[in-house]
């Protein structure tokens, strides 16, 4: 009996264990003057499907910390095969609340 693959939406959200919102300031050169605006972005906290490593992203749908990291996982599901990293166990609350607070996500 073959495991079930886990589709792309799938490992997106499985691997997201923190969301916060952070207000950068860019700048703009215009004619006249430089103008100066603040911004809000989303930045995840997620942890890769490969290696296992936590990293933050800024873009949802990300599921690997690097690009050799999603190059395996993409080599590996074409094979039908799921990536190594047991993300039901990595993400419970205990395991995670540490992570959290290292990186200013509550």
């Amino acid at each position: 009996m073959k495991a079930k693959i886990y589709t792309s939406k799938e490992l997106y959200v499985a691997n997201t264990i923190g969301a916060k919102q952070v207000a950068e300031k860019r700048s703009f050169n215009t004619i006249h003057q430089p103008i100066i605006k603040t911004i809000k972005r989303t930045k995840y906290l997620k942890i890769c499907w490969m290696c296992g490593n936590v990293y933050e992203s800024n873009k949802y749908n990300t599921y690997a910390c690097s690009p050799r990291c999603t190059q395996n996982i993409i080599y590996a599901r074409k094979r039908n095969v799921n990536p190594p990293i047991n993300m039901a166990e990595i993400t419970k609350p205990k395991n995670v609340k540490e992570i959290k607070e290292q990186f200013g996500y509550f």
